[in-house]
């Protein structure tokens, strides 16, 4: 963020979205501070392809240019400009604008040069220059108290140093001096860097469970201590306030006590509406009472120094959707995101969605629900930890972790990628478990409704890490309960692959590969990463999609449990050949699969011999799962519906979940004289846009006629009155929307 004015901010933040940058303007100058909605920033909306990949900014205040890491290199650019200019082709670490001068990191180079008046970056004669080749993953930080550079490499043994002469007089006879950081406690990864009002150095980092936090007053000795806050740590550490009392804010944490380690909290610990999470933090340049957090739905932000956390992610279409489960008569559903549990009624007419419900507080991204199919009321959900509810959500319990002996996962990186129940047997229900890197999950089950656990072994001898799973399907074969259980190839052992096929003898289950030779129809084994599952209706055949472990490219496999009983490949005619192209989700249509590919989704007459693409995301689209019928499509983006695979309509923008009536933030806001109005209509019908003044006296009447379904736009002229706030609203049929606006 930067000072965009004196008493607006402008913030701009990058996404896991295939529309990568955002922006907003904040009026800081009024309280409570307003802040508008969220626009995409034009060179880097979901039609230019850099999808997730953008890693860090940084803006030049004087020209308004933005600066980005992307894989390609470092890029700058400006609203106004439609394509990004390359500044530097190639790996860069880090990237740091401070006044007029711009420093970023490359492996063991340090570049370094100076801004104009329009943001184009000239480097200086001097420049590069070289670091240590020791570390690596170098990042930069400026002391605005007295000029000092930092450079900072993170890990268990982290390294520091300092520039001999302050940044705005660095040249090519600079050095960097190392500065100790003995002493630290060992067996922590120290994440990031910064100093305090006071001029303290402070580093913050994690054991994989704690975060830890610490500092050194004579810059050569550190003093070391757990937070007392479970979690992982965010890669930058900010500031407010002055040498006599400050506040330190960092990953999901903040502290009021000048950064005593015995008061560290939790942002939000007074009341939040959206969980923090463990990325940046940044203090506002205009109004150093605010700070923006990173959270489970987007960005946040909290007024009062971090004790109280709202949400201002209007217009970031980001919201992670992960898991679904739906009554088969489409009246109710439940959803896991990134940010909580929602549950839909009324799907199919007047859909409602309840706002982001987090089970007894746990904000950790949710990716698993399944619920009983006769009773909407009583719901599984998982995200590293298995929560219950049987009260529609009202009350929560833990029934299971991992995270506790025998198995000791750790918290981090640990998602419960699939939790289902039994549709045969209410009280059977499986949890399957992926670890992110190099470490493996497992397989649990309960056959007492959750009330107790223990782990099927797939390939390891001994409780705790076996192999990723990522799917169950229950069904019945002739005498026997079944269950088949896709994993994430693995060449480290244990060796887990492709299907288990589960067989159900009183409470325990026993487990045999299911794709050997004898159990597929070529004959020979099958060697795969399976990502997602579906059954037929009528539940007699099994489908399975995934990565071939041999090539690498989309596949799909069937299973017909009624007849040949062995796996077959589907054909691979118009399916993508990438190397490393993933199919992600697979689901089940009267004749017709659809498949996941990337960004992409296929599609399968059953009749036919080929795959044929049938809508496409844009790209960096993440599709987490595909639902039949009137498909439904959960992506990193929002919850889509498709009405036949041509187009796709939003079901979830944000948190409202609704893609009917919509009335924009009036933009420029706060504004002088002029602003524009912007809403959307879902059908035809009388249209009345008013404005009203603080006293509810109305003072235009701007639309008032009737208007055929779609996106309209007018203007606002108050130069005829008072300055001060002003309140718009919409109405069309029985829908009414209000917004709030500044006129100065």
């Amino acid at each position: 963020a930067y000072a965009k004015t004196a008493d607006t901010t402008r913030l701009f933040i990058s996404t896991e979205s295939a529309n990568s940058v955002f922006y907003t303007d904040i009026f800081t100058n009024t309280t409570p501070a307003v802040f508008s909605e969220f626009k995409v920033f034009p060179a880097f909306d979901e039609t230019a392809g850099y999808g997730s990949g953008i890693q860090r900014l940084t803006i030049h205040a004087n020209s308004g240019r933005l600066f980005l890491i992307h894989q390609t290199g470092l890029l700058g650019c400006k609203l106004s400009e439609t394509t990004p200019a390359t500044i530097f082709s190639g790996h860069v670490d880090d990237v740091l604008a401070v006044g007029d001068h711009l420093f970023f990191t490359g492996g063991p180079s340090f570049h370094f040069g100076s801004l104009d008046a329009s943001g184009n970056f000239s480097e200086s004669s001097g420049s590069p220059l070289t670091l240590s080749s020791a570390a690596t993953g170098f990042t930069v930080y400026v002391d605005d108290q007295d000029s000092s550079l930092f450079i900072f490499s993170q890990g268990s043994s982290p390294q520091l140093f300092v520039l001999s002469d302050h940044y705005d007089l660095i040249n090519a006879s600079s050095v960097f001096t190392s500065i100790s950081t003995s002493g630290l406690t060992t067996g922590v990864t120290w994440s990031a860097f910064g100093v305090a009002p006071s001029g303290r150095y402070y580093l913050v980092g994690t054991d994989g469970i704690n975060k830890y936090v610490a500092y050194s007053d004579d810059h050569t000795n550190w003093t070391s201590s757990a937070m007392g806050v479970l979690g992982i740590t965010g890669p930058n550490i900010a500031f407010s306030g002055d040498s006599a009392s400050y506040k330190v804010y960092t990953s999901n944490v903040y502290n009021d006590q000048n950064g005593d380690p015995a008061h560290w909290k939790v942002f939000g610990d007074a009341g939040f509406e959206t969980h923090p999470n463990d990325g940046w933090v940044w203090v506002d340049p205009v109004n150093s009472n605010i700070v923006y957090v990173t959270t489970d739905q987007g960005i946040g932000m909290s007024s009062n120094g971090g004790s109280v956390l709202s949400e201002i992610d209007d217009g970031v279409l980001a919201v992670q959707v992960n898991g679904f489960a739906m009554l088969p008569n489409k009246k109710s559903a439940w959803l896991a995101s990134k940010s909580g549990i929602r549950k839909v009624v009324n799907f199919t007419t007047s859909p409602t969605w309840t706002h982001a419900l987090f089970p007894n507080q746990d904000g950790s991204p949710y990716f698993s629900v399944d619920f009983k199919p006769a009773d909407t009321n009583t719901v599984y959900v998982g995200n590293v930890r298995i929560y219950k509810t049987t009260d529609n959500g009202a009350s929560w319990s833990r029934v299971f972790t991992p995270e506790s002996a025998p198995y000791n996962f750790s918290p981090i990186g640990t998602r419960a990628r699939v939790v289902k129940e039994s549709y045969f047997d209410p009280d059977i229900i499986f949890a399957g478990y992926e670890l992110q890197g190099t470490d493996k999950g497992g397989l649990f089950y309960s056959t007492d409704a959750g009330s107790s656990w223990d782990q099927i072994l797939l390939e390891a001898s001994a409780k705790g890490q076996d192999v990723d799973v990522s799917d169950v399907i229950f069904v019945i074969e002739g005498s026997d309960t079944v269950a088949y259980v896709s994993v994430i190839y693995d060449l480290s052992a244990p060796q887990g692959r492709s299907i288990y096929r589960l067989v159900k003898s009183g409470s325990s289950w026993t487990p045999s590969q299911d794709m050997n030779g004898a159990t597929t129809s070529t004959g020979s084994s099958i060697t795969a990463t399976i990502l997602d599952l579906d059954i037929t209706s009528t539940r007699d055949t099994i489908f399975a999609a995934g990565t071939d472990a041999g090539v690498n490219h989309p596949m799909v496999y069937y299973k017909p449990l009624k007849t040949t009983n062995k796996w077959t490949p589907m054909p691979v005619s118009g399916f993508p050949t990438t190397i490393n192209a993933e199919a992600t989700a697979v689901t089940v249509g009267v004749d017709t699969v659809y498949v996941a590919v990337g960004s992409d989704i296929y599609f399968f007459d059953l009749s036919g011999s080929a795959w044929q693409k049938g809508y496409s995301y844009p790209t960096g689209t993440k599709i987490n799962f595909l639902y039949f019928d009137d498909l439904l499509v959960g992506t990193g983006t929002g919850l889509y519906q498709h009405r036949g695979l041509g187009s796709a309509t939003s079901v979830e923008n944000n948190s409202s979940l609704s893609d009917q009536l919509v009335l924009a933030q009036n933009s420029p806001n706060p504004f002088h004289n002029k602003t524009e109005l912007h809403y959307t209509l879902p059908k035809t019908g009388v249209v009345k846009l008013e404005v009203f003044d603080q006293m509810g006296r109305k003072v235009a009447t701007l639309v008032n006629e009737k208007q055929t379904a779609g996106s309209y736009s007018t203007t606002f002229d108050a130069s005829h009155l008072s300055p001060g706030i002003y309140f718009y609203q919409l109405t069309h049929k029985r829908t009414r929307l209000t917004g709030k606006m500044i006129h100065f």
